[in-house]
């Protein structure tokens, strides 16, 4: 029987970084992955915007969120050996009333870092005429899918990773004890994604776990050179194949991709692009969205030994990094307690 501190269930973006921050502490843990849960991590297209397009403004924390983010996704590229993190600007066509929004905001340096420029009567190859396009600076993408291999493969070299099917009735707590397999710990971390909602343990978290639909498309003609975004996002991966998205379903939280999800991506991205292009793939996810939008971590409010770090959403990429550190600074006793707003207990 291997004995070690914490066990960390999911291995999906939450557990992943909270892991490696653990490993850089010296802490003593075991991740956990079950191979008949879903890792919407795998299918999300990892951008990282650092607005919010409805209203022109600063994502949440995103001051402080960016360069621990970019910082982390640089030392891990290092340490794996592979690159996965990429700085792509964002390149938006603009209505006229949007128009008068964004200079507006540019003129505030409170945006100067992430309104990069605004080109008045443009017209760029490809993409259907608006007149005027915003671009936006700090943005980019984590190739997700390829960051959690390479991370389970490393994990597993390092002994530190088992596949399981995880049944919550048989993780006994026999003398403070988790078991899993061969596997003993004093402490447990559950970073299920959108599958915390089936934890009889946490169902008091309002969740409002939401489906996204993505398609993978061939366009030769297409320029790499910016992430589009009206309505989707077109987002290069590589040798001129993009990702285009997302979707939004509350009612349907199976991972099966629909004709109508398709129909509708298809619908935006015309109007969007003019070049020719195929699809390669139809891929749906669940994002692991909490009703306020905002990570929830802690301990059980009736058992102490028993931890959360879930909730990370749409905006996963960016808010890893500062909340895996956060949430290993808690375990570790190194901070005052976790702010309310994230907090598990807020939910009691």
């Amino acid at each position: 029987m291997k004995q070690v501190d914490f066990l960390i269930i999911g291995q999906g973006l939450a557990g992943t970084l909270l892991a490696f921050e653990m490993l850089d502490r010296g802490m003593s843990f075991h991740l956990v992955s079950s191979p008949n849960k879903s890792r919407a991590s795998l299918v999300a297209a990892g951008m990282v915007n650092p607005l919010v397009f409805k209203r022109l403004t600063k994502s949440w924390m995103v001051d402080e969120l960016l360069p621990v983010m970019k910082n982390r996704y640089r030392e891990l590229e290092k340490l794996l050996q592979e690159n996965f993190y990429f700085e792509k600007n964002i390149l938006k066509p603009l209505s006229s009333q949007e128009l008068l929004l964004w200079e507006e905001k540019k003129a505030d340096s409170g945006y100067q870092d992430y309104i990069y420029k605004i080109s008045e009567n443009a017209v760029i190859d490809g993409i259907s005429n608006a007149g005027s396009f915003g671009e936006v600076s700090g943005s980019g993408y984590l190739n997700l899918s390829a960051f959690l291999q390479r991370a389970e493969s490393y994990f597993l070299e390092k002994e530190l990773l088992t596949e399981a099917t995880i049944n919550y009735s048989d993780l006994t707590n026999e003398k403070g004890q988790f078991h899993i397999g061969e596997i003993s710990a004093d402490k447990i971390v559950f970073c299920e994604g959108y599958h915390l909602h089936q934890n009889p343990l946490f169902r008091f978290v309002k969740m409002n776990p939401a489906k996204g639909e993505v398609l993978l498309i061939h366009a030769p003609s297409l320029s790499e050179e910016y992430i589009l975004n009206k309505q989707v996002f077109v987002l290069p991966v590589g040798e001129h194949r993009f990702k285009v998205g997302s979707t939004y379903e509350w009612d349907d939280l199976s991972e099966s991709p629909t004709q109508q999800g398709k129909e509708l991506i298809l619908h935006r991205l015309e109007n969007l692009i003019k070049v020719d292009y195929s699809i390669e793939d139809h891929l749906a996810g669940v994002r692991p969205t909490i009703s306020d939008r905002r990570p929830v971590m802690g301990a059980h409010p009736k058992y102490p030994n028993i931890f959360v770090f879930n909730g990370l959403g749409t905006k996963g990429v960016m808010l890893a990094p500062r909340f895996a550190r956060e949430m290993c600074m808690y375990l570790m006793d190194e901070n005052d307690g976790l702010r309310g707003e994230i907090n598990v207990n807020r939910f009691i």
